[in-house]
């Protein structure tokens, strides 16, 4: 189904997406800790959780997953798996890193690395990209003119600004190629200092009625509303839980501070996930892959 304004349902429509990411093991590679291992097992209950989401709330519409390389490259089968299932492969770089430490030879390079292994898994190119943390600034030209020869679309783009607002970024132009951009709404709180976005630890540490007041928003700015969460925060047993012990190359004080810190990912707001998405979905309407975006128009 497309994205279209003048559906005459009484639910807006969004599109559900799964940055499917390793917490455990991007956070220890964070750290400079060589070759951590990966948690096979939470992902794989993960993606359990993701299918049943589907099943109860999205009416079992397909959804999107942008996928790092490495998780593709340590676990093919289950993304195969999950490709199978019906739901769209996209990508998430080849690691959790941010692309605007990078520059555009190794940028390069780590994309072309991820889009082979998932090609060789599921037979086919990923059409759209994401960034870890979204971490692409705006002035980062170099790294969209990149993405334009490999990929339709991109979802990395965070903005409070409406469409009509944006111009030419709507849809990036490099020469005869072309980059359709979905923007991460991020709705303003006291005078801009605050922004609150339709994803990951917003949706579980704020109340639902925020997050939908948020996708609202993007709507009535002409934006496609997004709701994304990641693997860690489908999981209700700490099964990305870093241990004490798998910090004993840090520093006490650091130590203490990173097992801690990680309540934040591991812990706060799991319990309450799925009456909130049950909240968002009686207001807006799921749409299946973000590739019929750009497919079906």
């Amino acid at each position: 189904m497309n994205y279209d304004k003048t559906n005459n349902s009484k639910k807006k429509p969004f599109y559900f997406s799964i940055d499917f990411e390793d917490f455990y093991y991007n956070y220890l590679r964070a750290l400079k800790l060589n070759n951590p291992k990966t948690k096979e097992e939470a992902l794989i209950k993960s993606y359990k959780r993701i299918k049943y989401i589907c099943e109860k709330y999205l009416e079992d519409k397909k959804i999107t997953f942008f996928v790092t390389g490495i998780v593709a490259k340590k676990m093919p089968h289950l993304i195969k798996e999950i490709y199978d299932d019906g739901h769209e492969i996209s990508c998430h770089y080849n690691f959790h890193d941010n692309i605007f430490e990078s520059n555009r030879k190794d940028f390069a390079h780590n994309l072309d690395e991820a889009i082979k292994i998932i090609e060789n898994i599921i037979g086919e190119k990923p059409l759209g990209f994401r960034a870890p943390n979204f971490a692409i600034n705006p002035n980062n030209t170099w790294a969209y003119e990149e993405l334009s020869s490999r990929f339709l679309y991109d979802s990395s783009y965070k903005t409070s600004l409406k469409i009509s607002d944006l111009k030419k970024e709507k849809i990036f132009f490099f020469t005869n190629r072309k980059l359709k951009e979905f923007f991460i709404y991020e709705k303003p709180y006291f005078k801009n200092l605050f922004k609150i976005k339709s994803g990951g630890t917003f949706v579980r540490l704020f109340p639902s009625s925020v997050v939908i007041s948020t996708m609202n928003e993007s709507y009535n700015m002409g934006h496609v509303p997004l709701l994304y969460l990641h693997p860690y925060e489908l999981t209700l047993n700490h099964d990305f839980w870093i241990a004490w012990k798998d910090l004993s190359f840090l520093p006490f004080i650091k130590k203490s501070y990173i097992y801690c810190r990680q309540t934040q990912w591991s812990h706060f707001g799991h319990q309450n996930l799925d009456k909130k998405i049950k909240h968002i979905c009686d207001n807006f309407e799921h749409q299946g892959p973000m590739k019929n975006l750009v497919l079906n128009k």
